[in-house]
């Protein structure tokens, strides 16, 4: 996979192509405030030319080429972010859900390190696997998993869906069902070992994906949940069952299980915070995600002695589908959400998804990707909250969340240890003033810094709907 994803030790180099072997290319290279950076020319002398640049420091821009090859100039933009290395933690909290058992390439998994991203929610599908009754060939899941080993990657397995050797090939509803899909769940952490340390039990059970007469009915996922949970507990104690993986964070389908015991077979708890709206144009703090995951964790607790459960959230995303939520509202919405739910204690996030799954921009589901599908040229360029997510993780590794500091009604603060502080304001820009003796070091969502400089004792802030990090 060819991207444009530098690291800050390296100097960007792009390969354009050109109709014809004479003439010259002019390009230009801008910040994401639009300032422009770096400006040349180079002589072309082949259908695809080399266009070096200089280092660059951590920041998403756009680079400007235009082709004096042939008769008029063409444009042409070519997004690229640079950042800083990383080196995934051994016990990570940040994810993608990611598509390599289906357009994915294989390769895109350097884009994930480099993000700094250990962890990829994928698909395992039984009826890819069990295609001859009782026997099991993990070939379609093992072509992705040996990458995911070979680069550092810890997987989290979606057990899903269903057979066509059982309950007419809809979601397992009877004592057959449920013993074959346990059996399933046990061969799938039986073959992939220590490599395998978490699995969900089905996705979006409450939603579209569940067929047939157990449909939508907590009892009946709980039934088939207690099968699986005892099969991979007999054989990997230490395997993590999440349960639940709901479309939106369903508060009466969840009661609905833990009423039929669904927390006597369950690890972690996982939610798809999506909006009921067809098109997700709520942000993260309309679409009341710390209020509702509170809900959620109080309810756990009143349905287990006053104990919590680990929750995940193992999907969530916006797509710029028709550009509704543009693609710097999706890297801010990415930012806010992941602070949001750190600070009422998600112990695990998976953004929705890696890569577009298509080019059509009217097209809901093909553009949730952090990185876009290839370019004219053949790049893979990645959308502003590629490199959000990258500059997050970065500032969060080794630093716990705090909590939320008391604020005016639409200002965001979060701070976390390290003198950490996260800061935004919606949906009306505001201006707050810190307490500071020194400067402060203000980060950009795309890892630009500024210092900050107190005057009477006092640094003044101008908040947006973009967070920002403050250190202090």
């Amino acid at each position: 996979m060819q991207s444009t994803i530098f690291l800050n030790t390296e100097s960007p180099v792009f390969t354009i192509q050109t109709p014809t072997s004479n003439g010259t290319l002019s390009y230009t290279v801008a910040d994401r405030a639009g300032t422009m950076i770096v400006q040349g020319q180079v002589d072309v002398k082949s259908a695809q030319t080399i266009l070096p640049l200089q280092k660059l420091p951590e920041e998403y821009y756009v680079l400007t080429v235009i082709d004096h090859t042939s008769a008029g100039a063409i444009a042409r933009t070519i997004p690229f972010t640079v950042i800083s290395s990383t080196t995934l933690p051994a016990d990570g909290i940040f994810g993608v859900s990611a598509h390599f058992s289906g357009n994915n390439p294989l390769n895109a998994t350097r884009e994930l390190v480099a993000m700094g991203a250990s962890l990829v929610r994928e698909d395992a599908l039984w009826a890819d696997v069990e295609t001859i009754k009782g026997e099991y060939n993990f070939d379609s899941i093992d072509r992705y998993m040996s990458v995911l080993l070979q680069s550092g990657l810890s997987p989290l397995l979606i057990i899903d869906y269903n057979n066509r050797f059982y309950d007419d090939g809809l979601t397992p509803h009877d004592a057959v069902g449920f013993i074959a899909y346990a059996k399933y769940a046990q061969a799938l952490v039986s073959h992939y070992g220590s490599q395998l340390k978490a699995v969900e039990v089905y996705n979006e059970y409450n939603g579209e994906f569940a067929t047939g007469p157990g449909a939508h009915n907590p009892t009946n996922y709980v039934k088939m949940l207690s099968a699986a949970y005892q099969a991979i507990k007999s054989i990997r104690p230490d395997v993590t069952v999440v349960v639940g993986a709901t479309f939106g964070i369903d508060l009466d389908w969840f009661k609905g299980l833990f009423t039929a015991g669904a927390l006597a077979y369950t690890d972690a708890i996982s939610v798809h915070p999506y909006s009921i709206l067809s098109v997700d144009v709520d942000t993260p703090e309309l679409r009341g995600l710390a209020k509702n995951l509170q809900a959620l964790q109080d309810l756990i607790k009143e349905h287990n002695n006053g104990q919590t459960k680990p929750i995940w959230i193992t999907e969530l995303g916006w797509s710029n589908v028709f550009n509704v939520v543009n693609e710097s509202e999706q890297a801010h919405y990415l930012v806010r959400s992941i602070v949001l739910t750190l600070a009422v204690g998600v112990q695990k996030y998976f953004w929705y998804d890696f890569i577009n799954d298509g080019t059509n921009n009217r097209e809901l589901e093909q553009n949730f990707g952090l990185i876009r599908m290839p370019d004219k040229d053949g790049y893979y360029t990645p959308k502003p909250a590629y490199t959000a997510f990258a500059v997050l993780i970065r500032m969060l590794a080794g630093r716990s969340c705090l909590g939320r500091e008391p604020s005016a009604f639409d200002v965001y603060h979060v701070r976390f240890s390290g003198n950490l502080h996260v800061l935004w304001s919606t949906p009306l820009n505001q201006k707050i003033e810190l307490d500071s003796v020194g400067p402060l070091t203000s980060i950009s969502i795309t890892g630009k810094k500024q210092l900050l400089q107190p005057t009477g004792g006092k640094v003044t802030l101008h908040l947006t709907p973009e967070p920002i990090y403050i250190l202090v």
